[in-house]
């Protein structure tokens, strides 16, 4: 009995040992800490604002440039002066020029060496020029006559843009090939 005593004693000091220099318990860390946000600065709206004008509808897109037009009709009549061409109308937008020329009946001369002169004139004598793509096709050519008829009527050059896009890519595979 006396053995059951002190295993009893013994057993209830290991407990209150290990309870008191056991392991801490489980301890989250705290959020850190934020100073508290400054208050937004009141934002003062005035009383009345100054009246916006509303925008005017009837603007036309903008209008190609005087000189551009200018420069068209020079390059038409430089394109006319080329032995074997007949007639001739152009279009200037930017730094390209697209020319269609209707060649004479009785020209000697093949077509593509003509077009390349007047390509090449028209390059040479216009610095503003970078490229020049010149047709002989009459689709083209009555394509090319539509869309200046109706810039010099005033009409924007944006309402050609489809047309113009289309035109361009004609006379660019025409010239690949």
């Amino acid at each position: 009995m006396k053995n059951k005593r002190i295993i009893l004693i013994l057993t209830v000091l290991l407990i209150a040992t290990l309870l008191t220099s056991g392991c801490p318990p489980f301890r989250r860390p705290e959020p850190e800490r934020r100073p508290d946000p400054a208050p937004a600065p009141e934002i003062q709206v005035p009383q009345q604002q100054p009246a916006v004008p509303a925008p005017d509808l009837n603007v036309q897109p903008r209008q190609p440039a005087p000189e551009a037009m200018d420069l068209a009709e020079q390059i038409a009549d430089a394109a006319t002066r080329v032995e074997g061409v007949e007639n001739a109308v152009a279009i200037v937008i930017a730094n390209l020029a697209m020319v269609g020329i209707t060649l004479e009946r009785d020209t000697a001369r093949n077509e593509v060496e003509i077009k390349r002169e007047v390509a090449k004139l028209v390059e040479e004598r216009q610095p503003r020029i970078v490229s020049a793509y010149v047709s002989a096709n009459p689709d083209i050519i009555k394509q090319l006559q539509e869309i200046s008829r109706g810039i010099q009527r005033g009409e924007p050059i944006s309402a050609f843009f489809d047309q113009i896009g289309e035109v361009l890519r004609r006379m660019r595979a025409e010239t690949n090939r």
